[in-house]
């Protein structure tokens, strides 16, 4: 019998959720051991192609980081929606659309950033690499768009899995509400109801009471 299909994709973002993903560490062989990743181009060589090829549905689930900021990232989420059974928000960018750093980055800002200002890029004409034709392969950039968009505010969302990155136990239970069909109503935000400073191991009370005692019995 074949394993449930999963896919993983990063926007524009910093990274972290997918790092979280390999954080799971002996647990990853869990998830390996239960479905089977048929995509995710951050760490392993998948291409768009190999996206296109399934069949519309063939995806169990897909998690997509990140906010929507380009017309490859556009591009890419809407073949996904279509490939994915249930598609997952996965971090909180998903649904704040990175506002406070995205929308501070206008798109010349940014452009100026990349080709112009950052060490040790040399261009004393100011040319930038513009939004050109995806089949002229040599020369392909995407278009970049002046603002960001989270995923909900340009496909449909199945679940919200939240967190900067989301925490390792909560990816796992994600993934096995998933194959044991064991999922809220749709829309649902897969987390408990409380913070995650309840589950910490640094919590306030205990390092008061460990300040209090390395000070002798004056607070630090």
């Amino acid at each position: 019998m074949s394993k449930p299909k999963v896919g993983f994709y990063w926007c524009a973002a910093c990274g972290g959720c997918d790092e979280a993903v390999v954080d799971l560490e002996e647990d990853i062989l869990q998830v390996v051991g239960a479905v089977d990743i048929v995509f995710w181009p951050v760490a392993l060589d998948f291409k768009r192609e190999d996206v296109e090829k399934l069949q519309d549905g063939e995806l169990a689930a897909c998690f997509i980081n990140g906010a929507i900021r380009t017309s490859e990232q556009f591009e890419m989420v809407e073949i996904l929606r279509k490939k994915a059974g249930l598609l997952i928000a996965f971090e909180a960018a998903l649904t704040s659309a990175n506002s406070g750093i995205g929308e501070s980055s206008r798109q010349e800002a940014v452009l100026s950033n990349s080709y112009k200002e950052v060490f040790p890029v040399v261009n004393p004409e100011g040319t930038y690499l513009r939004n050109l034709s995806r089949y002229r392969k040599e020369r392909y950039s995407p278009g970049l768009w002046n603002t960001v968009k989270s995923l909900d505010q340009v496909t449909q969302v199945d679940y919200y899995l939240p967190g900067c990155p989301p925490p390792v136990e909560l990816i796992k239970q994600a993934v096995f509400a998933i194959l044991e069909g064991k999922l809220p109503e749709k829309g649902a935000v897969l987390a408990p109801d409380k913070a995650l400073c309840e589950v910490c191991p640094r919590r306030i009370p205990n390092l008061r009471s460990r300040n209090l005692e390395n000070s002798n019995g004056r607070m630090r």
